[in-house]
């Protein structure tokens, strides 16, 4: 979707010239070629545009908070469930300023290394690779293992994974970066809603989204998170509420006057918050 949107989008809302080159052989022809891209994200995943405008929304949020952050000093970047993230190839301008660690499955990690080197970008010197399944592991005790420090201020974003996760494995995460973390850290994450809270025009959307995730081996875990009382639970861990960005505030900042109908998923928030010890 990333590689989608920077290759035939306009305006842009998130540039990732890498996306391309990390994805399957087989998703690499359909993107380049413009007919079989028109019919597959055009006609076949037309319903799932929705999720796309996720994708997109939320990386350009995570991205502008974490570039503020570098210029105040921050130097460690933590990215939970790093998945295909490309930060480091993006930035290579920063790569003796901050040190990225890159949390995930083992599996997903291996897939990421070889298409990195298939494509002859090579594994960025500032990146580190840190393997945990986090419904079984301990965030914190994964950190241990590596060159993290916790006495810096870090920033730390997680994205695209709540939604996966059951209510106790998303708190003991939470509580493991508060745990870890030095005072002063940033977290950035999102999170669904609760369903009942959607308008009942647009729960169709939802509905859709979890039979693909279904279909595709990843059901969605529907936690029912009110937003006002998921926030004051997370901050009663230690962390502060600094933003928690609504539908509505992301089709303004993001959506507004776009001809591709590309728009923000329905109940999904963006929230931000920093560690005060």
């Amino acid at each position: 979707m990333r590689a989608s949107h920077v290759l035939y989008a306009d305006p842009i809302i998130f540039a990732d010239p890498f996306a391309a080159s990390l994805v399957s052989y087989p998703w690499q022809r359909a993107l380049k070629n413009p007919i079989l891209h028109r019919i597959i994200f055009g006609v076949f995943m037309r319903p799932l545009l929705p999720i796309q405008g996720q994708v997109l929304a939320r990386a350009r949020f995570t991205e502008e908070r974490l570039m503020t952050a570098i210029a105040q000093g921050v130097k460690q970047i933590v990215v939970i469930g790093a998945g295909l993230d490309t930060f480091c190839l993006r930035h290579p301008e920063l790569a003796e300023q901050v040190q990225v660690y890159e949390i995930d499955h083992s599996a997903s990690q291996q897939f990421k290394k070889r298409r990195l080197i298939k494509n002859g970008l090579g594994i960025p010197a500032n990146l580190e690779f840190i393997s945990a399944n986090l419904e079984r592991e301990n965030l914190a005790h994964a950190l241990r293992q590596s060159n993290y420090n916790p006495d810096q201020p870090s920033f730390f974003y997680w994205l695209g994974v709540t939604v996966y996760l059951t209510r106790e494995a998303i708190f003991q995460t939470l509580e493991s970066v508060a745990e870890i973390a030095g005072n002063g850290s940033e977290l950035v994450f999102d999170y669904a809603g609760a369903v009942n809270e959607i308008p009942k025009e647009e729960q169709a959307n939802i509905r859709l989204l979890r039979f693909y995730t279904e279909r595709f081996g990843e059901p969605i875990i529907d936690n029912q998170f009110k937003p006002l009382e998921f926030t004051q639970q997370v901050s009663s861990l230690g962390f502060k509420l600094m933003e928690n960005m609504s539908p509505d505030e992301q089709n303004q900042c993001y959506f507004l006057n776009r001809a591709d109908r590309l728009r923000p998923v329905s109940g999904s928030y963006f929230a931000h918050f920093r560690l005060e010890k």
